[in-house]
């Protein structure tokens, strides 16, 4: 019953932002797909890629010829695994990206953007695997663990019609605890469809 009053409510929130997204004169694009994450920073040689997911709901509307602005939702990983240990930590986020961008229209049907801008990220759940102990510490059990972030976000894409394929680069500059001089650093490959 509840799963069915959440895909409610969700069909609801959709219908509600699609009809605001069309009364703004934007575009609505939801993306998903691949990302690997890790932290860059003094401590980085030690961290491998850690592969994990990142999925949004965007909102385009453009305010000269291609030039738009961009923002939306973003639900994603950030995380990392220790080389030479089984070491893993792993957060599920939530996101608000800000960019500004250029759509480039190549002929009818096919066409390429650029975005640069910011964003700003909290950590909803997740956990450190491994270690001494092997047993997982929740991050609300982090000692001095900082749940949010923030930093630049920039992105290349391809269109064909209304479907996208998107390169993103995300880089926050947030320090995941006080002692720990890195940032976090996704890769993304999404899939798009623009409603």
């Amino acid at each position: 019953m509840k799963k069915i009053l959440g895909l409610w409510i969700c069909a609801l929130l959709w219908g509600v932002v699609a009809a605001h997204a069309q009364v703004l004169g934007g575009q609505l694009i939801l993306r998903g797909g691949f990302s690997t994450n890790n932290f860059k920073g003094d401590r980085s040689p030690q961290m491998g890629r850690l592969p994990g997911y990142n999925f949004s709901l965007d909102f385009n509307k453009t305010f000269h010829r291609g030039a738009y602005w961009n923002t939306g939702v973003m639900f994603g990983t950030r995380g990392y695994d220790m080389d030479r240990s089984s070491v893993k930590f792993r957060a599920h986020n939530f996101g608000i990206p800000f960019t500004l961008g250029y759509k480039y229209d190549v002929t009818g049907n096919l066409a390429v953007d650029g975005r640069f801008g910011t964003f700003f990220s909290v950590d909803m759940a997740g956990k450190i695997s491994g270690g001494k102990s092997r047993d997982d510490v929740q991050i609300g059990d982090i000692d001095d663990y900082h749940r949010c972030d923030g930093g630049i976000l920039l992105g290349m894409g391809v269109w064909y019609k209304r479907i996208n394929v998107e390169y993103v680069f995300r880089r926050g500059f947030g320090a995941a605890w006080g002692d720990f001089p890195s940032g976090s650093a996704n890769h993304m490959i999404r899939l798009g469809y623009a409603f």
